[in-house]
């Protein structure tokens, strides 16, 4: 592991209506807009669904690196999870998580397998990081 802090880029280029495409290389570019509820299109990425899966990532990857901590060999992994967008008294915020993660191990390390599973969301960056607000800077007309 590299020495912290680690810091990390992402960039986002408008393309037109209500599309932009979303890169970080060397990594493939990735295009999105406003999900179907907003007016947008199912056929690229939202911010919505953007943030579900990057949930399931960073649990996926805590998990990965504490298993291999552990010892535990790990058959297959899958996950899903699933998000609640409301509007409240504060405006439109998602207001539930749930996160179903399905593992399968040797009977005999069903419940190591199972601590894991909940040390990775206690440690899941992204899953801490959703208690932070975020800052914004501006350039108009930069």
């Amino acid at each position: 592991m590299h020495p912290f802090p680690h810091h990390y880029e992402a960039d986002l280029e408008w393309k037109g209506e209500r599309t932009g495409v979303l890169s970080a290389p060397p990594r493939p570019d990735i295009l999105g807009g406003p999900p179907p509820q907003f007016d947008g299109s199912d056929r690229v990425w939202s911010p919505e669904h953007l943030l579900l899966n990057a949930l399931n990532l960073c649990q996926m990857n805590t998990f990965f690196a504490l298993a291999s901590k552990a010892g535990l060999t790990v058959e297959t992994y899958r996950s899903k999870v699933s998000g609640t967008l409301e509007k409240g008294a504060e405006g439109i915020g998602f207001t539930a998580f749930a996160l179903r993660v399905a593992v399968r191990v040797a009977d005999a390390d069903k419940e190591k397998a199972e601590q894991l599973l909940h040390t990775a969301k206690k440690y899941c960056l992204v899953s801490n990081a959703l208690k932070l607000k975020a800052t914004l800077e501006t350039a108009v007309n930069a």
